[in-house]
């Protein structure tokens, strides 16, 4: 990892820098080269602060919830399989609504490192399958806790502890929910999932990353 964030430390640019970008970013940029701290920058002010992922979760889950409480109990795992697969296209969509960049970028890897962390934890799903079929009351346990994975890349990405804060609440409330609410695991699961993207929500939407980054502007409004 080390050895790759220096060979990503200096790589050419070809697009425009945003103007929320402070001074030295413009310079670095029109020079051909960012620093690493730059690219963390870049990634920030071209997501807008992220704020459509945990977005997208929150309406993803509250489905799998709320149609937990109407589809009968057998098919309860096929909902929740459902609301996940939805994820990608909702996603997209409000990203693309607030302006977000969500394609990979040659002039900032961050973005081709956060497409491959999803890559990542969308692999689980060679876990989350054979648990479905041979053993179902845990499937809500592999899938709530599985594409949580990624948080701690978006992380590393952003030098900030709110994605390790979320996969922490993620693992907390998926087992408490599973253990406390047998009579509908699911409900309860997607319930916890809810509050733990809510919670990243209100942190993504509060983090200064103006004097972080020292930035012309907040990016999540820009």
């Amino acid at each position: 990892m080390a050895a790759w964030v220096r060979r990503s430390c200096r790589i050419e640019t070809t697009d425009v820098v945003p103007a929320t970008l402070g001074p030295s970013a413009t310079s670095h940029a029109r020079e051909g080269k960012m620093t690493f701290e730059e690219m963390q920058k870049d990634f920030i002010v071209r997501r807008k602060g992220s704020l459509a992922l945990p977005i997208t979760g929150v309406i993803a889950y509250s489905s799998a919830a709320f149609a937990s409480l109407v589809v009968p109990a057998p098919h309860h795992n096929l909902v929740l399989a459902l609301c996940f697969w939805m994820i990608m296209p909702v996603g997209l969509l409000i990203g693309r609504l607030r302006g977000e960049e969500m394609r990979t970028r040659k002039d900032n890897p961050l973005f081709d490192l956060s497409a491959k962390a999803r890559v990542m934890a969308l692999s689980t799903w060679a876990i989350h399958i054979p648990v479905w079929i041979y053993a179902p009351s845990l499937f809500p346990i592999t899938v709530g806790i599985g594409f949580a994975l990624h948080w701690v890349i978006f992380s590393w990405t952003t030098g900030h502890p709110v994605g390790f804060v979320h996969l922490a609440m993620r693992i907390a409330f998926v087992l408490a929910a599973w253990h406390l609410f047998p009579a509908n695991r699911v409900g309860a699961v997607a319930a916890g999932i809810v509050l733990a993207y809510a919670i990243s929500l209100v942190q993504l939407c509060t983090i200064d990353w103006r004097t972080r980054f020292d930035l012309k502007q907040d990016p999540r409004w820009a």
